[in-house]
């Protein structure tokens, strides 16, 4: 081949390889990486949520937001891939049980995370949980979610801890502050619980069960009904606790679920 014919092939070869990237183009833009949003005075998660074509719940899930009203100026934000949710992976994190936790497939979760070793999640890595962002918005519009039981910032999540599975959300909160029910429904319990010390459980509709533990004090007696947003207990520190907070669990036909399904 002359340097002439050369010459003249690397257009076409050029093109080629343009289109062949640009057919693939719309591949990658699955596995978009996770954005950082630095919160400007003013703004509101509703308003960032918008930007980024996601939702408060998904960016309350992906930065363990307790309280979606809650955030301040030059606070940095974890903006997931539109329609997804970012995990942070904690000790004894699978991505079986993450699959699980999320109600999607195990395929879906590796597909959506090309580069992740299974055989070894390091602790604080960061998973991209695809398509979960309107089912968590869903169940709030279908009667699903529940009310955030007290403001404060989730110290400890749903899952495998210290070689033992935590079963709820541990919102660190003052001591004394105000616990509320998630939604309307029946004391089933209220009282000293072993480990959970001073506890509530209270019963919904839907075979839904919630908990709360470590109180401080109770406000409310088996067999009272409450509404969604009644005070039914202080923050404390009472049972296996270490410093003030509230233990938060759900339960759907007696199996835990990881509330952040639930909360907006």
């Amino acid at each position: 081949m002359s340097g002439k014919q050369s010459a003249r092939m690397w257009p076409t070869a050029l093109a080629g390889a343009l289109a062949a990237v640009l057919a693939f183009a719309p591949a990658l833009g699955a596995y978009a990486s996770v954005t950082e949003h630095i919160v400007r005075k003013g703004e509101t998660l509703y308003a960032i949520a918008r930007i980024y074509g996601s939702s408060v719940a998904a960016l309350a899930a992906s930065n363990n937001l307790a309280d979606p009203d809650l955030i301040f100026p030059g606070q940095r934000l974890k903006i997931p891939p539109s329609g997804g949710v970012v995990h942070r992976v904690e000790r004894g994190d699978t991505l079986w049980q993450i699959a699980q936790d999320y109600g999607i497939s195990l395929t879906a979760l590796q597909e959506a995370n090309p580069g992740l070793n299974p055989r070894n999640l390091a602790v604080g890595a960061e998973v991209i949980v695809p398509g979960v962002a309107r089912s968590l918005s869903s169940r709030q519009a279908g009667g699903m979610s529940l009310a955030w039981p007290v403001s404060g910032r989730i110290s400890s999540g749903y899952g495998w801890r210290g070689g033992r599975m935590h079963y709820g959300l541990d919102i660190a909160a003052p001591q004394g502050s105000t616990v509320v029910a998630a939604a309307p429904g029946l004391v089933v319990s209220a009282g000293w619980n072993g480990g959970y010390g001073r506890m509530v459980l209270l019963e919904h509709d839907r075979n839904l069960r919630t908990l709360y533990a470590h109180c401080s004090s109770l406000l409310v007696k088996p067999g009272q009904q409450v509404q969604r947003g009644q005070a039914i207990a202080k923050v404390g520190a009472t049972g296996n606790a270490t410093g003030s907070h509230l233990h938060f669990e759900v339960h759907v036909g007696g199996r835990p679920q990881n509330p952040l399904r639930f909360l907006p």
